[in-house]
């Protein structure tokens, strides 16, 4: 077997392990926040937001650095370093007394975190150049990948066992993510050189100087901006749905999953077609995909609308990440593509960071449903930013 393709397997099963164990507990963290003494609907809302987003304050300013570390020491070390670190981070969410300390743990989480920006440039630097689209878009079928089975899981986690347990089964599966890194991944590196400073200003020159670039960091921050902006209440819409209590985990589960398992089956698509169609074609398709199947979901009767419309949002959201990435690839120099992506890294970590905070005010403040419209409203906005896109097929 080549060994990109031996590399892209190793990847793929590491990250959609870890990816699977932290997406257990995603749809249910209002849960646990009401039974760390967290009440009333307002609160619960915006303490949602507020943990959801945690991680995201520190790890966003993190990842320049960390993509810099891996120029430096290797992909590979720096993949393995940061499942470790989210192994530890989670066990440590699982013995939380309080939401204080429950979000404490979550920044530990954002700290320690960068496993994807990382296994993006190794992935990019060792796989052929005509094979970069569908390797990174497989890639990324293993996050989305994650959930499918992280979230329907994690409720049927929840409905037998309660919620803790969930925190100490992702410690777990965030560890043996990093074994299958360490004996299994292959990298030919060669350490680039260098004053950290310097390269993280160059690196950020880069995106800032390049229309093209500057305009895919600002989609990836929006993208991800309107995806977290409802992310963290659907386990609150499908209970606002007037599901039974008793089975809100287990169908929130399956909302979740419904979106991951379209997600997956399209994602390695999406990258296919970039190959042949050309990025900024794929790109534009998937955004208005978004658009139509995200605005509806405001509107739903019942849960069984709400997981159709989420299947149709997997299906087109998941063309834009790895396009992203392709077009970041082929933009780029092997030198500098690390940092690069940890730059984009970060800008998709302040889009899940500013998602759950605004989605959290605006819920407490105008209702679960109004939270959808802003969300399909902002991508509208995602035309706009693809048109500097330039075609590399």
């Amino acid at each position: 077997m080549d060994s990109w393709k031996k590399n892209l397997y190793s990847l793929w099963c590491a990250q959609f392990i870890a990816a699977m164990g932290l997406s257990l507990v995603t749809p249910f963290l209002p849960f646990y926040l009401r039974d760390l003494g967290i009440s009333g609907d307002k609160s619960v809302k915006i303490w949602s937001g507020v943990a959801y987003a945690a991680p995201f304050v520190i790890s966003a300013f993190m990842q320049p650095l960390w993509g810099i570390l891996g120029d430096r020491y290797g992909r590979k070390m720096m993949i393995v370093r940061a499942m470790m670190g989210l192994a530890l981070a989670n066990v440590l969410m699982g013995f939380a007394q309080s939401a204080p300390q429950f979000v404490l743990c979550r920044l530990l989480q954002g700290l320690l975190s960068g496993f994807i920006a990382p296994s993006l440039a190794l992935m990019a630097s060792s796989a052929p150049p005509e094979k970069t689209g569908y390797a990174l878009g497989t890639l990324q079928s293993a996050l989305v990948s994650s959930l499918i089975l992280g979230p329907f899981l994690g409720g049927v986690f929840m409905h037998f066992a309660g919620i803790r347990p969930i925190f100490f089964t992702t410690g777990l599966l965030c560890a043996i993510g990093a074994v299958v890194v360490y004996f299994y991944v292959h990298e030919d590196f060669k350490p680039i050189i260098g004053p950290g400073l310097a390269r993280l200003r160059h690196n950020f020159g880069r995106i800032v100087q390049s229309p093209e670039l500057r305009s895919l960091f600002l989609l990836l921050i929006l993208v991800q901006f309107s995806i977290f902006f409802i992310a963290p209440f659907i386990s609150l819409y499908v209970e606002y749905l007037n599901v039974p209590k008793t089975y809100v985990g287990l169908v929130s589960g399956l909302v979740f999953g419904i979106t991951g398992l379209m997600s997956a089956l399209a994602a390695p698509f999406w990258g296919k077609r970039s190959d042949t169609l050309g990025q900024r074609r794929v790109l534009m398709i998937a955004a208005l995909g978004t658009i139509i199947f995200l605005l509806p979901q405001a509107f739903v009767a019942n849960a069984y609308q709400l997981a159709a419309l989420r299947a149709g949002l997997g299906l087109f959201v998941s063309g834009m990440l790895p396009v992203i990435n392709s077009v970041v690839r082929h933009a780029t120099d092997e030198q500098e593509r690390g940092g690069i992506y940890g730059m984009f890294q970060s800008g998709y970590l302040i889009g899940n960071l500013i998602g759950p905070l605004a989605g959290g005010l605006l819920s407490a403040a105008m209702g679960l449903r109004a939270i959808f419209i802003f969300a399909a409203a902002c991508v509208c906005l995602a035309p706009l930013l693809i048109r500097s896109v330039r075609e590399t097929r």
